[in-house]
């Protein structure tokens, strides 16, 4: 199994979150590890960097999406209460993590399209 410790080390400077932050998305974690560990092409890479690192991107992805990270607040007052969600952190977060696949995309199955013949 993946190092989680390492993933979340990943995941807090890839995010600025803190660890205590960071520990309230273990399901998310522990899911992206999962599904990524699925793909490796062997298990000899389970806990090389790239795939740490992809790991964390992932989850970060994810915690973005679910829109409870710390950067997705673009914009706070407090006269008559408003909050603007930035949508720009998810944006951000999803290039982050197809960036991180590339690195990796020698020890991963991409599961993508493949034309074999007629």
């Amino acid at each position: 199994m993946t190092d989680i410790t390492s993933v979340t080390e990943a995941l807090c400077e890839i995010s600025g979150m803190s660890t205590e932050e960071a520990s309230a998305y273990t399901v998310i974690i522990n899911n992206c590890a999962n599904v990524v560990e699925s793909t490796l092409t062997d298990r000899r890479y389970i806990n090389d960097d790239r795939i740490i690192f992809l790991i964390a991107a992932r989850a970060y992805y994810y915690i973005m999406l679910s829109g409870t990270g710390a950067g997705n607040v673009g914009e706070f007052q407090a006269g008559d209460v408003k909050v603007t969600m930035n949508s720009q952190t998810a944006d951000s977060a999803l290039e982050l993590y197809r960036q991180a696949a590339k690195d990796a995309c020698g020890m991963i199955n991409d599961n993508g399209f493949v034309f074999r013949g007629v």
